[in-house]
């Protein structure tokens, strides 16, 4: 497994522990920002981690991770931390993970399939 792949499985299994300990959902969400789907989520990246193409685990991780903002189970410091808390315990040094935590930085998706 490469180690984007790596580290996104290790961010899923760090969202599916806060997801899991979190008893306040926000029920005026909708279904798929509710904690069951995210936990669904989050399995899916770790049974399907060194199948699924870069971009789509970028896509799935980055969707988690809003979801945890819109229910409140996080900040965006809390974000922010809990990647750089995996980055380190993976050895990752590269700042790729966190362009979209920056409200100052721009960046391009790259969502695959495009020619």
């Amino acid at each position: 497994m490469d180690e984007s792949a790596v580290l996104i499985t290790a961010m899923a299994e760090k969202c599916k522990t806060i997801v899991g300990a979190w008893d306040e959902p926000l029920t005026m969400l909708p279904r798929s920002l509710q904690p069951a789907h995210l936990e669904w989520m989050c399995e899916r990246i770790q049974d399907h981690a060194e199948d699924w193409p870069a971009t789509k685990l970028h896509r799935w991780i980055g969707f988690i991770q809003c979801a945890l903002l819109a229910n409140g189970m996080v900040d965006l410091d809390g974000a922010k931390s809990m990647f750089d808390a995996s980055k380190i315990a993976h050895g990752v040094r590269s700042d790729e993970f966190l362009d979209h935590l920056d409200p100052d930085c721009q960046f391009e998706f790259d969502i695959g399939g495009e020619s």
